[in-house]
This record gives structure tokens, C-alpha cells and sequence, in this order.
């Protein structure tokens, strides 16, 4: 019995020993192949990371590793070469330090739309700074990057260089502007050349036929030659010569102004300071402004113009001298000049609260020369003429608004 015992223990640590050594070449076969999946792992995220980090660091595009604030933990030569920061002076910045102030307050709105989970991702225009302080212009993408747990780790900045774009964009629209002044001004010279054909037509023939029949009329005088009673004595027909000429020499004049407005492209132009201009008006119409009791009010957001002296002189004198002139007598005059900014471009206004102008029967012939609306003996219908002439020349625009016996205003956009 013993040795059956003692054999059969002999059995068991015989058993014992194979399975041992057998356990031990499982599990040093499993060692080595669990290494060799750990090193192929390890291999893969290693290749993985180079790969990025190559990509990262030469891409010909601008890119940055943002914080979830948006601090610059990394940021390539590309975008070091944009702004002109070295990567480790990047490194202290934040993105929005990089950007214009102007532009910033978009990118922190989508920033907070992608921190509420409701942007992945957004791409815009914006201007950047550089460390020269140069306005530069890139095509700006912020995508998110999340850890294996599902959480956001950081952002991706991506900054395509477009300033060369913008600036060609920008110098082709302002060449498109060019062609459109120049269309435009072509436009009103034609306009203009239209108008001075009716001028000549109607304004010069009337009084050039009245002057040949009076020099007729002195003619038979002189022969005493009876024309069927149409002979007038010699002071009749002095006084209707002096007329006639005095309203030939009157349309030559104008016909001479627009003219030289029309042709007055080498007129200097000046930084004009309005407020000062004003004032010298005012004082000239000093004499009319007490007589009438009329109240002038200043609005002057724009204190410089820059336009030729001589002509918004004229222009500014026309619109305040009319609003004296055509006043109500059923109330005090009140007049207000303002100048402002509108679309990007100046603006002046005169408006008044006078006799006003019916634009319905009216609108079209405003400004238009010898158009009377109201009689006063002083009203020759030439200084709207002259003055929109003054304006247009130079590119710009007159418009009215008016309602009878309720006022004007005088839109001047230069």
C-alpha cells in the first residue's frame, strides 16, 4: 500500500513538472506575441504621430494646436512665416491675439458654438496683424479634436494665406468703380451737352430774333419806312435792344459757367473745412438771415470734405441762399445744414421748411435751367442749374425732397 502511495505521488509531481513546463511555453509564446502586437501598436501610433507631425510641421498651410480657450500649445512655419512670430513667441499667445479686433468678436461666437457642441467645425475670412503690425487676410478653419474618451483635447487651426487675393479683389473693385464714375460721368456730359443744345436752341434764338427785328425796326426808321404800323419809337426800341442783349449776354454767361465747370478737371482739390466755410456764408447772408428772423442750425459730423474750395463754397451758398429766399410767411424760417457719412460716401443736406415744391407737377424740371417755381423778383432759375452742374462734374449726386407749403431738402452725396 505504501508503495503504491509513494508511487502514485511520484505520478502526480511527474504530472506536475509537464504541465509546468508545458504552462510556461504557453505563456512565454504569449509574452512574446503579446510584445510583438504591443511593438506593431506601438509602431502604428509612432508612424501615426510622425506622420502628423511631418505634415504639421511642413504644410504649406498655416496651422496651430489650440487649447479649448484657445491658447496656442503648437503652431507650424507656415504660420509662424504668416505673421511673422517665431512658434515659441506663438506659444505664449492666444489665437484672438493674432487676429484684428474688429474680426475677433465673430470668432469667439463660433467658438462658443462649437464649445456647446453646436459647430464642429467653422471656416471664415478674417484680417490677422503681424508682428509688423501689417494687416494680412486668411481663410481661417477651426475643426475639434477628440481624446478616445470622447472628450474635446484641443483645436485645429488651419490658416490659408489670401491676402494676395484680397488685395487684387479689392484693386479690381476699385477699378470697377473707376469705369463706373467714368460711365457715369460720360453719361452726364452727354446729358449735359443735350441740355446745352436746348439752351442754345431756345434760350439764344429768342433773344439773337429779337435783336435782328429791332435792328430792322431802326433800319426802316432810318429809311422812314412805314412796316403796316409795326415801326416803334427810338426809346421803345433802345429799351428792348438793352433787353434782348442783356438776356443774350445773361444765357452766354450761364452757357460759359457750365462750360467751364463741365470742362474743370485740373480744379485742385481741397480739405475744406466746413465748419469755417459756413460760418463765412452766413455772415455774407447776414442781412437776409436778420430780416427774416430765421433760425440756421449747424449738424456738422463731417468737419473736412475734400472737394475744390471754390465750387462747395458756391454749392453751399446756393442751397442756404434758396432756403432764405423761398420762405414761408406763415412761420419762422428754420433751416438745418448737416453733413454725414451714408454707404461710405459724404454727405450734405440743406432742409427747410419754406414754400416747399410740388415734385408731381415739378419733380423733372427742377433742376433745369431758367425753371422758376415761385415768383420773386430775384429768381432767375440758374443757381440749381449751376449748382448741380458743380456737383456732377465731380461725380456726384443732387437729389430733393420738398412738399408744398411744407419745406425742402437738398441731398447733396459726393
Amino acid at each position: 500500500m505504501s508503495e503504491q502511495t509513494e508511487q502514485h505521488g511520484t505520478d502526480q509531481k511527474a504530472t506536475s513538472k509537464k504541465d509546468a513546463a508545458m504552462y510556461g511555453r504557453v505563456t512565454k509564446k504569449k509574452t512574446k506575441e503579446t510584445i510583438r502586437y504591443n511593438e506593431k501598436i506601438y509602431k502604428h501610433v509612432y508612424d501615426y504621430r510622425e506622420t502628423f507631425k511631418s505634415a504639421f510641421d511642413y504644410s504649406g498651410i498655416g496651422m496651430a494646436l489650440l487649447t479649448p480657450d484657445g491658447n496656442i500649445l503648437d503652431a507650424n512655419n507656415a504660420l509662424s512665416t504668416f505673421v511673422g512670430y517665431s512658434r515659441a513667441e506663438l506659444a505664449d499667445l492666444n489665437f484672438l491675439d493674432l487676429g484684428h479686433p474688429d474680426d475677433n468678436q465673430n470668432d469667439r461666437s463660433l467658438l462658443n458654438r462649437m464649445l456647446t457642441n453646436v459647430l464642429n467645425y467653422y471656416s471664415l475670412e478674417k484680417r490677422y496683424i503681424s508682428k509688423q503690425n501689417t494687416i494680412l487676410w486668411g481663410m481661417h478653419t477651426v475643426s475639434k479634436v477628440y481624446n478616445e474618451a470622447g472628450q474635446l483635447q484641443h483645436y485645429v487651426l488651419q490658416v490659408v494665406d489670401i491676402t494676395r487675393r484680397k488685395n487684387l479683389t479689392d484693386e479690381l473693385n476699385r477699378k470697377n468703380s473707376e469705369l463706373e464714375a467714368i460711365r457715369s460721368g460720360l453719361i452726364n456730359r452727354i446729358d449735359q451737352l443735350e441740355e446745352l443744345n436746348h439752351i442754345i436752341a431756345h434760350n439764344l434764338r429768342g433773344p439773337a430774333n429779337n435783336i435782328v427785328l429791332l435792328v430792322d425796326m431802326l433800319k426802316d426808321k432810318y429809311e422812314e419806312k412805314d412796316t403796316d404800323g409795326l415801326r416803334l419809337e427810338m426809346e421803345e426800341i433802345v429799351q428792348y435792344l438793352k433787353e434782348g442783349s442783356g438776356s443774350l449776354v445773361t444765357s452766354l454767361n450761364t452757357l460759359m459757367d457750365v462750360v467751364r465747370i463741365s470742362m474743370s478737371r485740373e480744379i485742385p482739390f481741397d480739405d475744406c473745412d466746413v465748419y469755417a466755410m459756413c460760418h463765412e456764408i452766413l455772415d455774407q447772408l447776414n442781412s437776409t438771415i436778420f430780416e427774416t428772423g430765421a433760425f440756421v442750425q449747424l449738424e456738422l459730423e463731417i468737419k473736412k470734405i475734400h472737394y475744390p474750395k471754390v465750387f462747395l463754397e458756391s454749392i453751399i451758398y446756393n442751397l442756404l441762399s434758396n432756403a432764405l429766399k423761398y420762405i414761408s410767411p406763415d412761420r419762422i424760417p428754420d433751416i438745418l445744414l448737416r453733413t454725414y457719412e451714408q454707404d461710405g460716401k459724404i454727405v450734405l443736406s440743406v432742409k427747410d421748411n419754406g414754400l416747399g415744391i410740388d415734385l408731381v407737377k415739378y419733380g423733372n424740371k427742377i433742376f433745369k435751367l431758367n425753371q422758376v417755381f415761385h415768383k420773386r423778383p430775384d429768381s432767375k432759375g440758374v443757381g440749381l442749374y449751376i449748382t448741380r452742374a458743380q456737383i456732377e462734374s465731380f461725380g456726384g449726386s443732387i437729389q430733393v425732397k420738398s412738399r408744398e407749403n411744407e419745406g425742402s431738402e437738398f441731398i447733396v452725396t459726393f
